[in-house]
């Protein structure tokens, strides 16, 4: 398998379509949130799931989730706060779950995951100026920094990066 082989697209919780079943990324929260969840929360509305499969193959071989999420004005840290609108709540995108399954690790499946996140975001009509992850662990933070997103607020791993810094990774 190599990612020009991996086609990214909608899940699909039709029954056939995607084979969740034998996903397993090492974590269980992420295996059992693509095997219980997904398809609920498409269905309500709360989150977007991507997954990456081979194509000839229903197997799912990576994922990711998407959301729209606010954050507050007063969390933002003050040297960009001059930089965003005046409003009280700051319109954001939340990469919620990333996760590759084994056989797919070590491949660059997860760059190529963030970076169709990011692409999605900002080719949505969606309105938002933060692009925030909610990294796992220390090594998945460093994860994210190699992309230029950065610890926001208090919390480590909260990761953000803002609209204007996509636009000139894509240029």
């Amino acid at each position: 398998m190599t990612l020009r082989h991996i086609r990214l697209e909608p899940f699909s919780f039709e029954p056939g379509i995607h084979d969740r079943s034998r996903f397993d990324c090492g974590d269980e929260t992420l295996n059992n949130y693509l095997k219980t969840q997904a398809g609920q929360d498409m269905r309500r509305g709360f989150a977007q799931v991507i997954v990456g499969i081979v194509p000839g193959d229903d197997q799912i071989v990576g994922y990711y989730t998407l959301s729209a999420t606010s954050v507050n004005l007063t969390d933002v840290d003050e040297a960009w706060r001059g930089k965003l609108p005046r409003y009280g709540q700051i319109p954001a995108v939340l990469l919620g779950r990333l996760a590759v399954a084994h056989a797919a690790q070590g491949q660059r499946l997860g760059e190529l995951l963030l970076a169709d996140a990011i692409r999605r975001a900002d080719r949505s009509e969606l309105g938002w100026a933060v692009f925030l992850v909610k990294a796992k662990s220390e090594q998945a933070a460093g994860f994210y920094r190699r992309f230029g997103l950065e610890p926001f607020g208090r919390d480590p791993l909260l990761m953000w990066i803002t609209r204007r810094e996509v636009k000139s990774l894509y240029r």
